[in-house]
């Protein structure tokens, strides 16, 4: 199980820097964007596209790191109020409801996938099958930080 816990944090971690770069191309493009537009009098067609894109990769992945880390929204009066063995077994609840959702979003992406597998974007002409491929992506990623957060609740404190 330490195994499996640690190649999934050296996953997350390419994931952490895979969203950087997203977040350093989008940017750019948003303001060179800018700058076409208002200093060169010309604007690009497919920028605000991109940016788009990028941002739904961005925001999933995203949340499978977020998963792994304990930073996703919550309402933690009840867990608070809590004895520590009710604790872990809320916080289990919590993990086999992400596991359910990431199952779903691997699902339901999938198939959103094959819809559009013949489509291409506007502007850029990419297929829209890269940019669908965030939804079962990210749900198989959010699923095996889910599983990691699960075995983490139960490992002795001892183990490392």
């Amino acid at each position: 199980m330490l195994t499996l816990i640690k190649n999934i944090d050296r996953l997350n971690k390419v994931i952490f820097y895979f969203i950087g770069i997203m977040l350093i191309v989008m940017s750019a493009t948003i303001a060179y964007q800018v700058f076409s537009r208002f200093t060169l009098g010309a604007s690009l067609s497919w920028s605000e596209e991109l940016a788009r894109y990028l941002m739904a990769w961005v925001v999933f992945m995203g949340a499978a790191l977020a998963i792994r880390k304990g930073e996703l929204i919550g309402v933690e009066a009840i867990v608070d109020l809590s004895s520590d063995s009710i604790k872990k077994v809320l916080k289990l609840l919590v993990c086999i409801v992400c596991i359910a959702f990431s199952i779903f979003l691997i699902v339901k992406g999938i198939e959103m996938v094959q819809v559009v597998e013949n489509q291409r974007s506007p502007a850029m002409r990419i297929p829209m099958t890269y940019v669908y491929a965030s939804i079962p992506v990210s749900g198989v990623l959010m699923a095996l930080n889910s599983i990691v957060v699960a075995i983490e609740l139960f490992r002795k404190d001892g183990e490392k």
